[in-house]
């Protein structure tokens, strides 16, 4: 397994927001964590990145415990985060913000996805090299904050509401390249995404938190034999 998780509780001082949640991500499996608003879905990607201290339970990342870890050795070990609202550098363009952030995730041992994969991957990013990062459209930005977060060695990212802000047709899009991506690469994903719909095309599990408490983990294939408004 890339990503497991063992009945990890965290949260926000003495208030605790997740009971015992556990989870484990296969290679290029993508994850689908749905929830309402407040739910623990942003709290448990806090909580695996490190943002947030695991009160109790274990991450375990290609098998080792990350819980101990800084935010950045786990970037090093892999994980990565495309955080809603665009996690791009507004005011660089294209090329300088690959460079920059391909330096930043430099691997010792060498990278699995060079700024060429990235633009081999994602052909529209070369088409706008020169581009201010700022001024293109929204669906374009979200590509870049994907290829950006590609760069170096990533095994595991995380997606927090990547479709905020696009139209459906570029929902479909972006939510395409990411799904053959990973699977090409056998990278890792857990997608925490309001649009049940466009995420389910993509999912090959399916997450439910409610109230800090995972009230559905199974297959897609399961999910699709359910009523998953039934759990919310």
């Amino acid at each position: 397994m890339t990503l497991e998780a063992r009945n990890l509780v965290a949260g926000y001082g003495d208030k605790s927001i997740l009971e015992k949640v556990s989870f484990n991500l296969a290679d290029g499996e993508i994850l689908a964590f749905f929830g309402h608003n407040g739910a623990g879905k942003s709290t448990t990607l806090k909580a695996v990145l490190g943002l947030l201290p695991a009160k109790e339970g274990q991450i375990l990342l290609d098998g080792e415990r990350i819980e101990h870890l800084t935010v950045s050795a786990r970037l090093k070990r892999g994980l990565r985060l495309l955080p809603e609202g665009k996690g791009v550098f507004p005011d660089l363009n294209v090329q300088d913000s690959i460079e920059i952030v391909s330096q930043s995730n430099r691997d010792p041992n060498g990278a699995k996805i060079s700024a060429d994969d990235v633009y081999d991957l994602l052909p529209v990013l070369r088409d706008r090299r020169k581009t201010i990062a700022g001024e293109m459209s929204g669906g374009q930005q979200q590509m870049l904050a994907f290829g950006l977060a590609l760069l170096g060695s990533p095994k595991c990212v995380l997606l927090e509401e990547p479709s905020v802000g696009l139209q459906p047709d570029l929902v479909e899009e972006l939510f395409g390249k990411m799904s053959d991506i990973c699977k090409k690469l056998s990278i890792s994903a857990i997608l925490v995404e309001h649009k049940i719909a466009s995420a389910m095309k993509i999912a090959d599990h399916v997450m439910i938190i409610n109230s800090g408490k995972l009230v559905f983990n199974g297959s897609k294939a399961e999910a699709e034999q359910i009523n998953l408004w039934n759990y919310f």
